[in-house]
C-alpha cells in the first residue's frame, strides 16, 4: 500500500518524545525551531468500488496516492503490462498492474471481461487521472493518437482495402495508410490477396504526411514469446503444425510456432530420392514430427514422414520372416547390398551371402527375408533361386485355427501369414477325421514345409526326409486330381455302347 508524507514540528524546548499539537505547515510560516521528523502514515484507501468514491476524495491525497503509484510501477508509454481486472463499471475497467498502480480501460474494447479476467494491454498514457489502458487504437480514436502509437508502438487496428505493387492500402479510421508487401507477414504467403477485406493489428513507423504501418513486427514480437516457451516444452517425437519458409536441395526450413526446424531430403518421404523443390512450396502448411532437439545451438531436426503410412506398418503382415519376395538392388556398399522390396522399405543382403558378386544396381533380385528387426527397422535378407519357396523347410509356425474341412485345416499364423494345414500331413488315427482334432480358434504350433509369397504349407506329422514327403505330397494330389476327374456314375455309363 502506498503512503504519504506528513511533517510534525515541536515547539522550543521540547524534544521529539514530548507531546505535541500537529500544526499543518503554512507558506507564511516561520522556520521551524527544530529539524521536523518524518513519520509515515498510510494512505487513504478507497472504500467504495466505484467512480463516485474518486470523486469524492480530496484532491490533495489523490494526488499523493496517484504520485506514489505510479512512481511505485516507473510505467511508460508503451509499455506491455499484464493485469488483473479489479473493478466492472458501466464504462471503465479497473486493472491492478502488480499492485503497484491502478489502471483504466475502456470497457468498449473488453466488453466481456470480468472482475478477476487477467488483460493485457498497453501504457497509453501516464497521468493525473492514473494510468490508460488500451489493448489496441482503432477507428476515430486511433486518428486521435496516432503520433502517440508511433512513440509508443500502441498497435492501431486497420481493415486492409486494397493492394498494388509494392504493398496494402490499410484504413486507420477515415485516414489511409500503407503497409509494404514485405511488412504485412513474417511468414510468406502465396495468396496475398487474401487479406484484403481483413480488419488487422498494426504498428504506426511513420507519421506525417504518408502514414506507414507494419504488421510483421507485431508478430515477430509475439513469436519471440511463444519461441522461448516451445524450447522448453518441446520434446523429440512431437507432432507440430508448422509452414515452410524456404526449399533447398537439401531440404526445407520450416516455421513451428517461431522456431525455424530443418527436415533433411531424407525425411521428406518415405520415397527414395525425394526433391525437396518438387515436394514443398513456400508458405505451405504442413504436419511435422521432432526428430532432434539441440536446444544449446537452437537447432531442430523435423521429419515431413508420416508414420501411419510408413512401409514398415506391411512387415509382419505383407513382409513375413521367411517370405520369398522380388525386389531391386539400389546401392552395393562394401558390407553388402540394399535391396529395395517395396517404396521405402529396404533390406541388406550382405556381401557374404553374394561371393559372385553384388548384383548390379537397377537389376531384379530374388530374395528371402532371414530375419526381422522390430526395433531398429531392419531387413536381413538372402538371394534364392527361381522356385526355392516350394522347396526348403522354413522352421515351426504358431497360429490361430480359422477353419477346419474335410481336406485340411486353416490356420492364421501370428505374423499375418495364412497357413494351411493338409490332412495328409495329420497323424491321424484310423477311423478319427480332423475335426474330432482340431477345432476353431485353437492355437496350433506346426512345422513350415513351404512357402508361396504369404501362403505357408504346414505340417504336424513326425519329421522325415525330403524325399518322403515329396512322395507322400504327389501321391495325395494324384489321389485327389484322380478323385475329380472320376465323374459320376451317370457320367461313366454315358460312355457305354449298351445293348438294346
Amino acid at each position: 500500500m502506498s503512503s504519504r508524507k506528513v511533517y510534525r514540528r515541536f515547539r522550543p524546548g521540547e524534544g521529539p518524545d514530548a507531546p505535541a499539537e500537529i500544526e499543518p505547515i503554512g507558506a507564511d510560516d516561520a522556520a521551524p525551531a527544530a529539524e521536523p521528523e518524518v513519520v509515515e502514515e498510510p494512505a487513504p484507501r478507497l472504500e467504495t468500488d466505484d467512480l463516485e468514491a474518486l470523486a469524492n476524495m480530496d484532491p490533495s491525497e489523490l494526488a499523493a496516492l496517484m504520485e506514489g503509484s505510479i512512481k511505485q510501477a516507473k510505467l511508460e508509454p508503451g509499455d506491455k503490462i499484464e493485469g488483473t481486472i479489479a473493478r466492472v463499471t458501466r464504462d471503465t475497467l479497473f486493472v491492478e498492474l502488480g499492485g503497484k498502480a491502478e489502471g483504466v480501460l475502456d470497457r468498449a474494447e473488453a466488453p466481456d471481461a470480468q472482475a478477476g479476467d487477467t488483460i493485457i494491454a498497453f501504457v497509453l498514457q501516464v497521468g493525473d487521472l492514473g494510468v490508460r489502458l488500451s489493448t489496441k487504437l482503432s477507428g476515430e480514436a486511433a486518428i486521435d493518437h496516432l503520433e502517440e502509437a508511433r512513440e509508443s508502438g500502441i498497435p492501431v487496428e486497420g481493415r486492409v482495402e486494397s493492394r498494388n505493387k509494392g504493398g496494402f492500402e490499410v484504413r486507420i479510421g477515415s485516414v489511409r495508410a500503407f503497409c509494404p508487401m514485405s511488412m504485412i507477414s513474417r511468414l510468406p504467403d502465396v495468396d496475398m490477396d487474401s487479406y484484403i477485406g481483413q480488419t488487422l493489428p498494426f504498428r504506426v513507423i511513420e507519421t506525417g504526411d504518408k502514414i506507414v504501418v507494419n504488421r510483421r513486427v507485431l508478430q515477430e514480437e509475439e513469436v519471440e514469446e511463444k519461441a522461448a516457451e516451445l524450447w522448453i516444452s518441446l520434446n523429440e517425437g512431437d507432432e507440430i503444425r508448422g509452414t515452410v519458409r524456404n526449399v533447398q536441395p537439401f531440404g526445407a526450413f520450416v516455421d513451428v510456432g517461431g522456431i525455424d526446424g530443418l527436415v533433411p531430403r531424407s525425411e521428406i518421404s518415405w520415397e527414395r530420392n525425394a526433391d525437396p523443390l518438387s515436394v514443398f512450396t513456400r508458405g505451405q502448411s504442413l504436419e511435422v514430427r521432432v526428430l532432434q532437439i539441440d536446444r544449446e545451438n537452437k537447432k531442430l531436426t523435423l521429419s515431413a514422414r508420416n508414420p501411419e503410412t510408413s512401409p514398415w506398418n506391411a512387415v509382419g503382415v505383407q513382409f513375413v520372416e521367411g517370405g520369398i519376395y522380388d525386389g531391386i538392388a539400389v546401392k552395393s556398399t562394401t558390407f553388402g547390398t540394399f535391396v529395395e522390396l517395396a517404396p521405402g522399405l529396404q533390406g541388406l543382403v550382405h556381401i557374404s551371402k553374394t561371393p559372385s558378386g553384388p548384383p548390379k544396381d537397377g537389376s531384379t533380385i530374388h530374395v528371402r527375408i532371414q530375419s526381422i528387426d522390430h526395433e531398429r527397422h531392419r531387413l536381413s535378407l538372402v538371394p534364392v533361386a527361381e522356385g526355392a519357396e516350394t522347396q526348403a523347410d522354413h522352421g515351426m509356425a504358431q497360429g490361430t485355427i480359422s477353419a477346419v474341412m474335410k481336406n485340411g485345416v486353416a490356420v492364421q499364423l501370428d505374423d499375418g501369414r495364412s497357413g494351411w494345414l493338409s490332412a495328409g500331413e495329420v497323424d491321424l488315427p484310423p477311423g478319427t477325421v480332423l475335426a474330432q482334432r482340431f477345432r476353431r480358434g485353437k492355437v496350433i504350433t506346426a512345422r513350415i514345409t513351404g512357402v508361396n509369397g504369404d501362403r505357408v504349407t504346414l505340417s504336424t506329422r513326425a519329421d522325415e526326409n525330403s524325399e518322403q514327403r515329396e512322395w507322400r505330397q504327389h501321391r495325395a494330389a494324384s489321389k485327389e486330381k484322380s478323385a475329380a476327374s472320376f465323374g459320376t456314375l451317370g457320367d461313366l455309363l454315358g460312355g457305354l455302347n449298351l445293348p438294346k
